[in-house]
């Protein structure tokens, strides 16, 4: 399960990446670029999410292993 949520992260940090490649950056807030950065904002939610979930199956583990 582990492996799979790295995969996730990355995978989540390569569509950042390519959604900043996409942006017109001289039309920032336009009708063509919300749904770009809407898409980036939803990857960042999704590796903080991630991030939030080894913490706890860490601490699970600790609590468990007592």
């Amino acid at each position: 399960m582990k492996k799979f949520r790295i995969g996730l992260i990355i995978g989540a940090l390569i569509i950042i990446i390519v959604e900043f490649i996409i942006i017109d950056y001289n039309n920032l807030f336009s009708s063509k670029n919300l749904g770009n950065l809407l898409t980036t904002l939803a990857m960042i939610l999704i590796i903080i999410n991630l991030i939030f979930t080894f913490k706890n199956d860490k601490e699970k583990i600790k609590i468990k292993n007592l």
